[in-house]
């Protein structure tokens, strides 16, 4: 069969090679455009791992079968070694050379078809004309087989019938867009593997971030796969082109921000994560100090510098001193009252070891008591915002380029809300993303719900979703987003 091909032709199948960036679209795509351009009824590529052809795709028109790279196929990876030269797919990967074959029922001497010979036994196919390519590329100065695809049944355009494969390499044509299509190939495996690079140090960094505190060490994982959960429910609901519709890419960037949008913590101050109530470290040193002052009421009272009374009265005074931080330190709320009780707690007093007569609860330790909500101080609170901020410095020394070229953005507003009122940029409105309100959406979601928290307890979902509502009514949360989410219940496949 002697083929004159349109330069047209040509152009527009290197195009579609060039135009893929999923691997597994570009195997589905090279078969296509090589069976389409040699007039081929079935064909297989297969790809080289670990040493052997696996069977990727697999297709016959007139058979009506088509079997993709996204589905396993049930059939042995073929071995590369001598022992196995005459099948001739091994052979084409071995010696990298391209064979053709007129017919496989004609061919005796150097191949085995016994298995295509089989296959039509069972379908009632008929095999014959085949041209097997390797697919070549060159990495440092290496030969290198990425696969093999092999075309069966060259059919003629007039008459309908099987025909050889013939002189179609003068000029070469189909070996070169077979180098074409490796050579793109061999670029998409490559940015798989920078991509694989970069999530495994992103997942490294995950995971230091959660071993630095105690506390607090799955929120990153639960935002992230809350935000993949999310945004798969989207796209089944909202069409491709649609803001809410993600493809495999988008969801792929989106969950990448979700990972980083907490990496500033990792050079957070550890204390105030594990801050479990209001005292933190500073409760041992109290009671000390409480210890101290009992001590010294007894040495005051065997040298006579006190009376029983006077000593009965100091030592009440200061366990029911005691017995109130203690109360006002692990309560989850506290009212003026009390925190007008401990302002005057400040009065008492013992000897330090220099003999100077000092507080027992320092000016920190009544900051800390009078904490009316939470655990956190002004102080520690903006000292843990701080991690926004850090975030950001952080990501800008990220080459994001391309691929995620979204994701340092994203990951560095999730604090900001739709009325500025945010932080640390202070992002309003349009400036805020789809993708950025989503990620603050689950990020708000999992720290409401999180049973790991020192500083809380952890809220139903009702409760959660109450809280979230309120604050999209506010203006500060996407409030379609949150409605949407409320309907998704993709939390129950997660938390």
């Amino acid at each position: 069969m002697s083929e004159n091909y349109d330069t047209r032709q040509i152009f527009d199948v290197v195009l579609a090679f060039n135009s893929q960036i999923r691997y597994e679209d570009m195997l589905d795509l090279i078969l296509n455009k090589m069976m389409e351009i040699t007039r081929s009824d079935a064909g297989t590529l297969y790809t080289i791992e670990q040493g052997k052809l696996n069977f990727r795709i697999i297709k016959n028109k007139t058979l009506g079968i088509h079997q993709t790279a996204d589905l396993p196929i049930d059939l042995p990876p073929i071995e590369l070694d001598k022992n196995n030269i005459k099948n001739v797919s091994a052979y084409s990967a071995i010696k990298n050379e391209v064979v053709v074959i007129k017919d496989v029922y004609e061919e005796n001497h150097h191949f085995n078809f016994s298995g295509p010979k089989n296959y039509d036994k069972i379908t009632g196919y008929r095999t014959r004309s085949m041209l097997v390519l390797p697919l070549t590329t060159y990495w440092n100065n290496n030969v290198e087989i990425l696969g093999v695809i092999q075309l069966i049944n060259a059919t003629d355009p007039a008459t309908k019938q099987v025909v050889p494969y013939g002189n179609i390499f003068s000029p070469p044509v189909i070996p070169a867009l077979a180098n074409v299509a490796a050579n793109t190939l061999a670029n998409l495996i490559h940015l798989r593997e920078v991509r694989q690079l970069f999530k495994s140090f992103v997942t490294s960094m995950v995971q230091t971030i959660e071993e630095h505190s105690r506390y607090n060490n799955t929120h990153t994982q639960r935002v992230s796969e809350l935000c993949t959960a999310f945004a798969a429910y989207l796209s089944s609901i909202f069409e491709k082109g649609h803001p809410y519709h993600f493809d495999d890419v988008n969801v792929e960037e989106l969950t990448m921000a979700a990972m980083l949008h907490d990496i500033g913590k990792v050079l957070s101050p550890v204390t105030p994560m594990d801050k479990d109530h209001r005292l933190g470290e500073r409760l041992p040193v109290v009671r000390k100090n409480f210890d101290i002052k009992l001590l010294q009421l007894e040495v005051d009272l065997l040298r006579n510098n006190i009376t029983r009374e006077e000593y009965d009265a100091e030592r009440q005074r200061c366990n029911n001193a005691l017995s109130l931080v203690e109360t006002a330190a692990f309560t989850s709320s506290l009212t003026d009252d009390h925190a007008a009780e401990i302002q005057k707690l400040s009065e008492l007093v013992y000897r330090n070891s220099a003999g100077k007569t000092v507080p027992i609860l320092e000016a920190v330790d009544i900051e800390m008591l009078v904490i009316r909500k939470g655990t956190l101080t002004s102080g520690e609170r903006a000292s843990m915002e701080e991690h926004a901020s850090i975030t950001n410095r952080i990501l800008q020394n990220i080459a994001f380029v391309k691929y995620y070229k979204n994701a340092g953005i994203w990951a560095g507003s999730t604090h900001d809300f739709l009325d500025s009122s945010g932080y640390p940029v202070g992002l309003k409105g349009d400036s805020l993303t789809p993708e950025i309100c989503i990620i603050t959406i689950m990020d708000i979601f999992e720290a409401l719900v999180a049973s790991d928290r020192p500083y809380k307890k952890a809220l139903s979902v009702d409760k959660a979703m109450q809280i979230i509502t309120e604050m999209a009514d506010d203006g500060k949360l996407h409030k379609e987003l949150v409605k949407l989410f409320k309907q998704s219940k993709v939390w129950e496949a997660i938390m």
